[in-house]
């Protein structure tokens, strides 16, 4: 797979909601918690910024902290923050990821970060979309269901069905899947989540303004990319959990002539069963169109 394919990958995965945008129904219209699904409503609202109504308040700074608040069962995960980019990498970013411009117009304002994850649980599959935006807004036709969630109030839109709970960062999900974040991030245990599937991984590389996980992908167990500016230059760092060897073989050779194709650094590591290649150069195209598989 070459690399512009497997950025086609992870491009997708932000797509992905795309399509959820615009067919809420088949996620929206199956069994609901007992508290989402309460009937006792009051009036639709449309007031445009309610502080009271933002209770959230979760670190959100990288693809670790916002797996950390993801129930288990996470197959891909995406974390971009616009507000840690090069003009660059923004220009990318928002050119190839329209997710980003979906997400503007969900919340009427300028979306600063953004995580959404696709969750499976045997044949039930499932999705979630934290993010936080400037201006802040509730700018949206809601219902605020009767009774607080465990302190926290959570809105039922009008215009897609989703929910909404308020804060740092905003959640967006099904009933289901916004219930069980509430109750991780209100619980005084410790909660299985899905930081717990990647945890491995993740311990090998550093936070990066644009990051993506993945656990169904042909070539190893779980993948990761990470692009990050780093003293003018720009750094992708790809890490795997099993690598199949023709793989590996293929990463080696590539480092070979690393130097002519105008890499600054081309670093291959090894760790039990966990695989990291580190690559520096100028610009963002060079990382582009280096492969990762």
């Amino acid at each position: 797979m070459k690399q512009q394919d497997v950025f086609k990958v992870i491009i997708a995965g932000f797509l992905a909601l795309t399509m959820v945008l615009s067919v809420f129904a088949y996620f929206f219209i199956g069994p609901r918690s007992d508290y989402a699904s309460q009937s006792n409503e009051p009036q639709t609202q449309t007031e445009k910024f309610n502080p009271e109504l933002w209770t959230v308040n979760q670190p959100f700074n990288s693809i670790s902290d916002a797996l950390s608040i993801t129930p288990y069962g996470v197959v891909s995960a995406n974390y971009v923050d616009l507000e840690s980019m090069t003009p660059q990498m923004i220009q990318w970013t928002r050119q190839d990821i329209s997710l980003i411009s979906e997400v503007d117009s969900l919340y009427k304002s300028n979306t600063t970060r953004l995580y959404y994850a696709g969750l499976t649980d045997g044949t039930n599959k499932s999705f979630l979309l934290l993010s936080t935006m400037y201006p802040e807004k509730n700018d949206f036709d809601y219902i605020v269901l009767p009774n607080t969630y465990l302190g926290h109030y959570v809105l039922r839109r009008q215009d897609t069905g989703g929910i909404n709970v308020m804060g740092t960062p905003v959640i967006y999900a099904p009933p289901n899947t916004a219930v069980e974040v509430l109750n991780i991030i209100t619980s005084l245990n410790k909660t299985v989540t899905a930081y717990d599937q990647y945890e491995g991984l993740l311990n090998k590389v550093e936070p990066a303004p644009f990051q993506t996980i993945n656990s169904n992908v042909s070539f190893a167990d779980q993948f990761y990319l990470g692009i990050r500016e780093t003293n003018g230059s720009y750094e992708r760092t790809a890490a795997y959990l099993n690598v199949n060897a023709s793989t590996l073989k293929k990463l080696n050779l590539l480092k070979a002539n690393s130097t002519q194709k105008g890499f600054e650094q081309y670093d291959i590591n090894r760790t039990g069963n966990y695989t990291t290649v580190r690559i520096v150069a100028p610009d963002l195209f060079t990382l582009f169109t280096e492969e990762a598989s």
